[in-house]
């Protein structure tokens, strides 16, 4: 099985570094890249917030299925977390939701002020170690994010292509009746 994630991560890196052809391309830091999600970051994106150890980055999940339980249909989600570098804190400060043709399904902001440990394993790990200490285990290149987002969803298309059209069966067509002799027998 993990030999089959290798491929597609290294599939999904390859076709996303093809697409980008000859043009600038970003480097996204990868954090996570399983069979059916892919969460990047740009680490030139990262800012820093006012003369704090604290660091502010958006984060892009590209998810074969949108929604738990819901219809097979991807789309994306955008994240922007706060990371306290000293403190190994994280905290979300809102997320949008995206259908794959980039309508917005859903915003949420966080009134939270509370910080949350980093994990010592996972997504918030590897964003931790992108923000605060500049490692980047993989990565992506596209032009955009939003070439990286089509790209990784056309790859989950050509992997699954949609059944051929089912053409159903016509209806049984029914006897004849037969019409009533009307003639007058005598």
């Amino acid at each position: 099985m993990r030999a089959g994630r290798a491929a597609i991560s290294l599939g999904l890196t390859t076709a996303a570094a093809m697409a980008a052809g000859a043009a600038h391309a970003t480097v996204f830091a990868v954090l996570v890249s399983k069979p059916d999600v892919v969460t990047v970051m740009d680490p030139s994106a990262i800012q820093t917030v006012g003369q704090t150890p604290v660091r502010r980055a958006w984060s892009v999940s590209v998810k074969r299925v949108l929604t738990e339980g819901g219809p097979q249909q991807p789309g994306y989600v955008r994240t922007l977390n706060e990371y306290d570098c000293v403190a190994r804190q994280i905290r979300w400060r809102t997320f949008q939701v995206y259908s794959r043709f980039g309508d917005l399904v859903m915003k949420q902001d966080n009134r939270d002020e509370d910080w949350s440990p980093a994990p010592d394993e996972g997504e918030g790990a590897a964003a931790i170690g992108v923000v605060c200490q500049g490692v980047v285990g993989g990565a992506i290149s596209a032009g955009t994010v939003s070439q990286l987002v089509l790209t990784l969803m056309q790859a989950w298309d050509e992997q699954a292509p949609l059944p051929p059209a089912q053409i159903p069966d016509p209806p049984p067509k029914t006897a004849a009746k037969k019409k009533p002799d009307h003639k007058a027998r005598s």
